[in-house]
């Protein structure tokens, strides 16, 4: 998979179709007011799956993906059926149909960091990617799932995005998705001390001095990624253009990412350099927002790193508070959020944000802001090392000429 992902000046990736699904909605309008209106999703975890209160960013009452036989969506584990929900949403969205003739041009690709449930029936199905699990999609083409940890629905956009630009094939579904409130799960990030103590709505405030740990979220966010000049042959309605992105790795630490510092904001690095943009031509930066005091600390510096004194001229936010941490499908949720900001020229607030830390002194979004957005940055962490970055951007018909979809 490439280190890096740039567009070149034959084939530019945009984003045509959008879904999603989180405790704050069913799709991705749904999703977006939540954010928009910092209108925390989070409700009490079910009793027995921790010993002491505690929340969640649950999808409650989830009947399955809709026109899937229910015969079919049980063979799925969970985050499967929300990918694939989440895939049926882009795929209506992007008003495309996949038929015999282009299905082989299509690829999917799906990040999970917990995509399946090891004891039950559909272990195997979440590996063999989003085609894998589906046959109702009319893909044939490459299918793979991606785990890099928290970084993987990114790793999986930007591994989509690269394979349109090398010309293997026209159009991607990509993204993330995860479902993460089984008991073994919870149990391993409880015994890392990831998690917040509390059961207060403003129980996950990422960059706060109160902050003391994370809540987890269920969700997934699917995206139909084009070459952009089949895209505008054939009339689509444009989100974003991807203008760049990096991967990078390195050692696991103590299980409060990111990791590394010095590695990670190469990630930050090279996207900038891959889309041709400076540090000043970054207005926007929805964080990973784990809420761990090491963790956001770490994030903070790699920030400062990478934007130098431009971090305190930008709008730093994250979604976390509203959807909780969902992992895999975490850099992709995000990515949903920063393509309405663009368009709506309106930045989401981080609603639990209230008594500043010293240690993370960025510019925390607090309410919307209204503002005149060039460019946005997304940016994803796992535990084992992995690092994700990308830059997105309203799109222009030709360089320079700005054309913002207005939703």
């Amino acid at each position: 998979m490439p280190a890096e992902s740039a567009p070149d000046e034959e084939r530019r990736v945009v984003i045509t179709g959008v879904g999603a699904i989180a405790a704050a909605g069913a799709d991705a309008p749904a999703v977006w007011d939540a954010l928009l209106a910092g209108r925390s999703a989070l409700t009490p975890l079910p009793p027995g799956l921790l010993p002491r209160p505690a929340l969640a960013g649950q999808i409650e009452n989830y009947p399955g993906p809709a026109g899937v036989p229910a015969d079919f969506a049980a063979r799925l584990s969970r985050a499967s059926q929300f990918a694939l929900d989440a895939a049926i949403q882009a795929i209506a969205d992007a008003r495309i149909a996949f038929t015999a003739e282009n299905a082989y041009s299509v690829a999917s690709l799906v990040g999970a960091a917990h995509g399946a449930d090891p004891a039950g029936p559909a272990a195997p199905l979440f590996s063999a990617g989003l085609a894998g699990a589906s046959t109702g999609l009319n893909i044939a083409g490459p299918s793979y799932a991606i785990n890099a940890g928290a970084a993987s629905g990114l790793v999986a956009m930007l591994q989509a995005a690269a394979m349109i630009r090398a010309g293997d094939v026209h159009a991607a579904l990509a993204g993330g998705a995860e479902a993460p409130l089984r008991p073994e799960i919870i149990a391993a990030y409880d015994s890392l001390h990831l998690l917040s103590s509390q059961a207060t709505p403003n129980a996950l405030r990422p960059f706060d001095l109160l902050r003391d740990g994370t809540v987890l979220g269920e969700g997934a966010a699917i995206f139909l990624l084009e070459d952009r000049e089949l895209a505008v042959q054939r009339g689509a309605r444009v989100y974003g253009e991807i203008l760049g992105g990096a991967v990078t790795a390195g050692p696991a630490g103590d299980g409060a990412p990111p990791t590394d510092v010095d590695i990670a904001r190469q990630a930050i690095g090279r996207t900038l350099r891959t889309a041709g943009r400076s540090p000043q031509e970054v207005d926007l930066v929805f964080t990973a927002g784990g809420g761990t005091q090491a963790g956001d600390a770490r994030e903070t510096d790699i920030l400062e790193r990478s934007f130098g004194t431009r971090i305190l001229d930008m709008y730093v936010t994250a979604t976390t508070p509203v959807l909780g941490h969902t992992i895999g499908a975490s850099g992709p949720l995000a990515t949903l959020a920063a393509l309405f900001a663009l368009a709506q020229q309106t930045v989401p607030p981080h609603p639990t944000y209230a008594d500043p830390d010293p240690d993370c002194a960025l510019d925390i979004t607090v309410r919307p802001q209204t503002d005149h957005l060039h460019s946005a940055l997304i940016s994803a962490y796992g535990s084992a090392g992995q690092n994700a970055a990308m830059l997105i951007a309203p799109h222009r018909a030709e360089r320079g000429d700005e054309l913002p979809v207005v939703l």
